[in-house]
């Protein structure tokens, strides 16, 4: 490879290391999809390997990962048994299903802690030192996270139908009724709960 486009793509895996530390992400992933992004044939995992300078099980786990996201694809390159890597070429597919997976599965979370809590907070009584204002003051908070949580679950809904395939039905089904629960988002207040 050429030294100075080898020192390019190294400047561009510094920065892509960077980015993912600050938003909390697999920066492995990030530079593994990153040379299979900039190559012009697909690479094998030792090649990666030796480029990155990181493990083989770790480059394995990352790889794996990132066929799973449709982020990239095995190919068969003839006359070789190896395993090789070629990188979905609409990185914008990549990044607006990634996003969509992490909301997804960070409001499945939100939703499974309201309603585990609610669940919970049938059952209290006046018992164990609470008295019903504790109780009611709890209901009420919890209550307005289940009315913020909605409203997110909304804004996903319209943004899920934006990059989903137009004129599908699960666009043409989700759509109104995320418009319709975004109605009084204007009106959303964030006060402290």
């Amino acid at each position: 490879m050429n030294a100075g486009l080898e020192n390019a793509q190294d400047v561009f895996l510094d920065k892509i290391n960077l980015i993912c530390k600050k938003f909390g992400l697999n920066s492995i992933m990030a530079q593994l999809y990153a040379i299979l992004y900039f190559s012009e044939k697909p690479l094998s995992l030792n090649d990666m390997v030796d480029r990155l300078k990181i493990s083989k099980g770790s480059a394995s786990i990352n790889i794996r990962a990132l066929e799973r996201y449709g982020a990239v694809r095995s190919v068969w390159v003839k006359g070789s048994r190896k395993d090789y890597y070629e990188a979905e070429k609409d990185i914008e597919k990549v990044i607006m299903e990634r996003v969509r997976n992490m909301a997804k599965s960070r409001l499945s979370e939100v939703d499974n802690m309201i309603s585990a809590s609610s669940d919970v907070l049938k059952t209290v009584g006046g018992g164990e030192g609470l008295n019903d204002g504790s109780v009611r003051l709890f209901r009420e908070r919890l209550d307005r996270l289940r009315d913020i949580y909605d409203r997110a679950k909304s804004l996903f809904d319209v943004f899920n139908a934006m990059i989903c395939e137009s004129g599908s039905k699960e666009t043409k089904e989700s759509l109104p009724a995320a418009e319709a629960g975004l109605k009084d988002a204007d009106s959303l207040e964030l006060k402290s709960v």
